[in-house]
């Protein structure tokens, strides 16, 4: 095994390589002697996805390893987590790279660790923006951008369809949501309120952790679970 890019400081923060980094992420996943239990006990609110973006207020887990992610999990296989567990679940840009039908299970496993009336924040890559975009440009409304097309073209060649290509396709993404699909899903699960939000705008102010970089093409849709002791408003 070579540890020749593994850089160790004693003045300053330990940086691991991504290789270490992913050994230590297949020695951890879903193994729950590595959850420290007692250090999250305090803490009400799970990001869920939460990749290098970990909040010190947060139950931070993620399928990858970093000094600072609480839990290693493949959500796929649940989560490991009582029942009724956390006040809120905040979810950025990791929906998307799950199977429908995964994602599908994993809501239902964030509406039975919430509390009643708790809430979920998903933000996911916006389907809709892109395809509307992509319409408009190509009636020629030239002044129209798709999100990050200037890091889009290939060896000099650029066109609106390559930007699409790239959210659909690329970086392990398997499913682009609309906030249609997203609210049928989220009813389907049990949720109730399920509206749009927008970038670090919300029903409840410690789930706004939105990552800037990412809002210009972003879904923000939020949900609650239900107050069970009483029928649902409608």
């Amino acid at each position: 095994m070579n540890f020749s890019n593994t850089k160790l400081s004693f003045n300053g923060p330990i940086t691991i390589s991504a290789v270490v980094r992913g050994l230590i992420a297949l020695a951890l996943r879903n193994r729950a002697f590595h959850i420290r239990r007692e250090e999250i006990e305090q803490k009400e609110y799970l990001d869920l996805g939460c990749g290098p973006n970990t909040h010190a207020d947060f139950i931070n887990l993620d399928y990858g390893w970093r000094p600072e992610i609480d839990v290693v999990w493949d959500v796929t296989r649940g989560l490991p987590f009582r029942s009724q567990r956390v006040r809120g679940v905040f979810t950025e840009h990791c929906l998307e790279h799950l199977p429908f039908e995964a994602a599908d299970y994993v809501l239902s496993e964030c509406w039975r660790i919430l509390r009643p009336e708790g809430t979920i924040r998903i933000v996911v890559p916006d389907g809709e923006l892109y395809l509307t975009r992509y319409t408009r440009i190509t009636d020629g409304e030239a002044e129209i951008k798709l999100p990050y097309f200037e890091n889009d073209s290939y060896d000099g060649l650029y066109s609106p369809i390559m930007s699409v290509n790239r959210i659909f396709r690329d970086c392990g993404h398997l499913f682009i949501y609309d906030f249609d699909t997203l609210r049928q899903l989220l009813a389907k699960n049990g949720f109730i309120q399920i509206k749009k939000a927008s970038f670090q705008s919300g029903r409840d102010e410690k789930l706004l952790i939105d990552t800037e970089s990412r809002a210009v093409e972003s879904l923000y849709v939020e949900a609650s679970k239900p107050n069970l002791c009483y029928p649902p408003l409608t």
